[in-house]
Formats: structure tokens, C-alpha cells, sequence
């Protein structure tokens, strides 16, 4: 039987930590009607323009990766499935490679971060700082680039005291646990809201740290911090950490708004709603956004093109959201969406840069947070469902590649998977 293909489009919300569109607080706001996307339809190309990419190779990880084949199919014979590496996680959010080759880190939404190891070997405890339930918690996690030589780890957390999004550096021990005493405040964020918190945090092609935020929560962007540059909500940040001699971070030069005129000069792109997650492949950089309550959506982008604007809240998805017509000239459209009727909140998200399955390389994997499916796009908008094959997958709440460069993905029960090769 052939795997589904779908056409390209994108996004909107509900998830128990990433902005839910049917929540109590988004009832009765007005909307237009999203195209329906059909989940039996042909693969439809987007105008987008494929890229070449450079990855670097993945570090290496007492996690044992799948059986690998030189023996490749057509993608509508491949028949991929996951398979069950870990249970028991409290609220996982993240699996993280560690940079020193051990077992995979696994982020526990109320606060600690732990191996992926039979022990589950705890490497942080910021329960006593973290403020978690709800979208709130511990969401974040990125070691330096430069992590062999500064040994620094960064995080990104809601504060107990205040509830600000609270981004953190940890120098890290060599058997990998964080020293707690060396806590760095890099950055903070107060928020008007308990939801739309974002909280990815990953570096960028030219290492510089990217901070996703959320619009400041409640519903339809009801802050107004969608279109404004001059804010840190509704925002992809991009700083520059770990520099001696610096206080906290610096502004990088290429930064849009880095002298400080027309916006925050932490500020690198504007319009999202709650980015929920985030990767970069080579220069690329996928969004998975969680909509409003009609759609869906990802987008990608080239990496290092500063000011771009998603589009939020002038749109949702593909459609205008504040009246029924608007102009979209200037702003990034999705390269796929999906409609409220095929799920609740997208979860992004990684590029298959594995070995296990060579045919779903370049392949961006992305899934919803309540149908639990696992779908796929390419640069050049070649959409796929491959739920048939893996089945619902649950409460879907992240992803990760793991030391072993195969993908992983987390349910908030606190299960967590591989994708693997069928053996038939």
C-alpha cells in the first residue's frame, strides 16, 4: 500500500504546553475559513526554492542506533515505525544529543533535565526555580557551540516567582551534571500571559542563540505583540552568549534592528504566535507555529535573512485572520498548514538527516499534539502522512535527534520513541 501524500500548507494550537486553540479563553473569536487540506490528496510542489544544504555530522552517543540498509525504496513503498526506547519521563518536552558523547538528555517539562540511560541519571534539578504547569515549565535546552572548550549549556524556563520566560547559562561538569552555582541570567522576558511561552532555544548556522517567544498569550493576540518589533513577544531572538568578557550577550551586527532603531535589537524576525518547535538544517530554519483555532502551520526560511515577518496575527496560516481581506505582500507564507479538523497544535520538529532511513532525508517531521500523527515536508513542499504505518503516536509534545543522528519523538505521558525502518 502507498504512503499518503498531502498538499502543502499550515498550523494553529491547543496543546497542554503549547497554546491551545480551544481553550476557554479563545472561545467565540471570529476567524476565516481555512482551506481544508485532504490527507488522501496528491503532493502538491510550492513556489518555495529548494536550497542546498550543509549539516555537520552527528556526535557520537552511547545510544544505540537502529539497523541500517543501503537498500532504498520509492517513498510510496516505505513504511516507517517507531519503536518504544524509553517510558516513565515525567512531562518530556526535548530530547537533546549530549555534545560529550553520552546518553541522550531528556527535558522534563517541571524542571529537570535526565539521561535517556536505564538509571535516568539526573544531570539539573531547577525544580526550586521553575515555575511548571500548564504551556509553563522547563522547555528549553542548547549547549555552546564551542561546548568541548567553555563547557556552557544554556536553558529556557518560566520563573516560579514571577512567571517570566527566563533564559539561563550552566557551566557543566565533566561527568555532565550542571554546576547550579554558576547560573548566568542571559535573558528575561515578563509575560502578560500564563500561555504562548514558546521556549525553544537552538543555535543558528553562524552560532548565535535563537529564542522563540510566544505573543504574550490569552487569544488573538490580544497584546498586540504580533506585528511590533519593538517588543520580545511574538519574536524569534537571536543573541550572541558565551563571549568572554561580555556581561550576558551581545547584540550580533547583522541583526535587524541592532542599533536599536525601529525595534529591539534582539529582535531577528517578528510574527509568530507561539513557535512551537524550531530547527535549523544548514542555512534552513522550519517553524512549526500553533495557530489560533482554524490552522496549523510551518514555514522555512533561509537562516540568515534578518527581518522577516510570519505573519501573525495579520494572517493564521494562509488566511487573512483579523478581517476577511488583507495584504500578505512582504510576509512569509506557510510551506504547509493543516485545518482544525485534522488536529489541535503542531508540534515541531526535526529535518531526517539519519541513516536508518535514507529515503526521508531533507524530510521536515512534524506531528499534533492531539491526533498524533506523524507527517513529513521537503523544501520543495513534497508533503507525506505516514501514520498509516506508525499509528497515532499520543499526546505528542517534542522531538529531538539524538547522539546516534536518528530521530526521536516525545509523548507528554512520558513516553519516548524512535523512527525506525520497517524490517518487511
Amino acid at each position: 500500500m502507498k504512503a499518503r501524500h498531502l498538499t502543502s500548507l499550515g498550523i494553529c494550537v491547543l496543546m497542554v504546553l503549547a497554546a491551545c486553540s480551544s481553550s476557554d479563553e479563545d472561545a467565540g473569536a471570529t476567524t476565516t475559513t481555512a482551506a481544508t487540506v485532504s490527507t488522501t490528496s496528491t503532493t502538491t510542489e510550492t513556489s518555495a526554492t529548494t536550497l542546498e544544504t550543509t549539516t555537520l555530522p552527528p556526535a557520537t552517543s552511547t545510544t544505540v542506533a537502529p539497523t541500517t540498509t543501503s537498500t532504498t525504496v520509492p517513498l510510496e513503498e516505505l513504511r516507517p515505525l517507531v519503536a518504544v526506547v524509553g517510558d516513565g519521563f515525567d512531562n518530556p518536552v526535548l530530547l537533546v544529543a549530549d555534545p560529550d558523547g553520552g546518553a541522550d538528555l531528556i527535558v522534563e517539562q517541571p524542571g529537570r533535565i535526565v539521561r535517556l540511560d536505564d538509571a535516568r541519571t539526573l544531570v539539573a534539578d531547577l525544580t526550586g526555580v521553575v515555575l511548571f504547569g500548564g504551556e509553563r515549565g522547563l522547555l528549553g535546552l542548547a549547549f555552546h557551540p564551542e561546548f568541548r572548550t567553555n563547557r556552557l549549556a544554556y536553558v529556557d524556563y518560566t520563573e516560579r516567582r514571577t512567571g517570566a520566560t527566563v533564559v539561563a547559562q550552566y557551566s557543566v561538569a565533566v561527568d555532565g551534571t550542571f554546576n547550579l552555582a554558576s547560573r548566568v541570567e542571559i535573558l528575561r522576558v515578563p509575560q502578560p500571559a500564563s500561555n504562548h511561552n514558546g521556549g525553544m532555544i537552538a543555535f543558528g548556522p553562524l552560532g548565535n542563540l535563537w529564542i522563540g517567544m510566544g505573543d504574550g498569550g490569552g487569544s488573538d493576540d490580544q497584546f498586540g505583540n504580533g506585528q511590533r518589533a519593538d517588543t520580545l513577544l511574538g519574536a524569534m531572538l537571536r543573541i550572541r552568549v558565551g563571549v568572554e568578557g561580555a556581561a550576558a550577550y551581545e547584540i550580533p551586527e547583522d541583526n535587524p534592528y541592532a542599533d536599536g532603531s525601529g525595534g529591539r535589537p534582539e529582535v531577528y524576525a517578528t510574527g509568530v504566535r507561539n513557535p512551537w518547535r524550531y530547527a535549523f538544517d544548514g542555512d534552513d530554519l522550519w517553524i512549526a507555529d500553533v495557530g489560533q483555532r482554524r490552522t496549523e502551520e510551518v514555514n522555512v526560511v533561509v537562516a540568515t535573512s534578518p527581518g522577516l515577518n510570519f505573519g501573525w496575527s495579520i494572517m493564521e496560516g494562509s488566511e487573512c485572520f483579523r478581517s476577511s481581506s488583507c495584504d500578505p505582500a512582504g510576509l512569509v507564507l506557510p510551506i504547509v498548514e493543516y485545518p482544525h479538523a485534522e488536529g489541535c497544535s503542531i508540534t515541531g520538529g526535526v529535518v531526517y538527516r539519519g541513516s536508518a532511513i535514507p529515503e526521508l532525508d531533507g524530510h521536515f517531521l512534524y506531528s499534533d499534539y492531539c491526533s498524533g500523527f506523524l507527517r513529513s515536508v521537503t523544501r520543495d513542499g513534497d508533503a507525506h502522512d505516514w501514520t498509516e504505518w506508525t499509528g497515532p503516536l499520543g499526546n505528542v509534545s517534542g522531538f529531538g535527534v539524538g547522539g546516534d543522528g536518528e530521530v526521536y519523538i516525545l509523548t507528554l505521558s512520558g513516553t519516548v520513541m524512535r523512527l525506525e525502518r520497517s524490517a518487511a
